[in-house]
């Protein structure tokens, strides 16, 4: 990073907003005192994920983890390409477990927000092209400390999965207003953008009035605050599983379905 990139992405008016918005969140909750407790329920919480999926549809679950070898080996170069630039988009994170979702769902919309890379992008547009039916709808704000940063967003995403998908780049709080004017009900969702409390709180207000009887929330780093925690009290069920250290929370009326596989 340096101060130069920050400073001409910051000059882009498509950019501006949503940067100072994300410096004060940071800046505000960058010690958040609800980690502590968050981490200790979502391990008090956790289940194996594998179990998990083996158990809900064993022949669905083992060509869930087929895709994600297999994307994980053909995103390969381009991961190298990448990290050889030096840019850090993270890494495969619940792969398998999007591409189960979206392949016992049959949801016509699913929505994110986080893209990065596009691990998640690609296992949802993977289970779509299966499926044979579905729109992937993302929101994502490009890395405003690198240059041109929008050329690495949905990276690993392969060219024969994007006509199903619709990439919005302006930041959750201006994407997801113009995303859900077009859709009527979403019925997969994954969160995967800002992790403070406020980012989590305002999505699940503004996604709550789009979500079907089949609806599924997919949140990552649930160990990071009580959002996650606190909207599950309200709900019929919910899942934690630990994948690489952290913990991905799965909650909807949607969860008994998929676990009856989906029937």
């Amino acid at each position: 990073m340096t101060i130069f990139t920050v400073a001409r992405n910051a000059m882009r008016p498509a950019y501006l907003p949503t940067m100072a918005h994300k410096v004060y969140l940071r800046v505000r909750h960058g010690h958040d005192r609800e980690r502590k407790a968050a981490l200790g329920w979502a391990g008090a919480h956790a289940q194996d994920l594998d179990a998990w999926g083996r158990r809900a549809d064993p022949a669905l679950w083992a060509e869930s983890v087929e895709f994600a070898r297999r994307l994980a080996e053909s995103a390969g170069p381009k991961v190298d390409q990448v990290a050889a630039a030096g840019v850090d988009l993270g890494g495969p994170g619940g792969v398998e477990l999007l591409y189960f979702l979206t392949r016992s769902l049959r949801p016509a919309v699913a929505l994110e927000t986080g893209v990065a890379a596009g691990w998640s992008t690609a296992a949802i547009l993977g289970a779509v092209a299966a499926n044979g039916a579905g729109q992937l709808y993302s929101s994502d704000f490009p890395l405003f400390r690198i240059s041109h940063p929008e050329r690495y967003i949905g990276c690993v995403v392969p060219e024969e999965l994007r006509g199903s998908w619709s990439l919005h780049l302006k930041g959750d709080r201006r994407n997801l207003p113009e995303i859900l004017s077009r859709v009527q009900e979403v019925g997969l969702s994954h969160y995967d953008s800002d992790k403070t409390r406020g980012g989590r709180e305002y999505f699940l207000r503004r996604v709550k009035s789009h979500t079907g009887p089949r609806h599924v929330l997919v949140m990552d780093d649930v160990q990071d605050n009580l959002v996650f925690r606190e909207h599950v009290a309200r709900q019929p069920a919910f899942r934690v599983f630990s994948y690489q250290g952290k913990f991905i929370g799965l909650t909807g009326p949607g969860l008994a379905a998929v676990e009856r596989g989906g029937r």
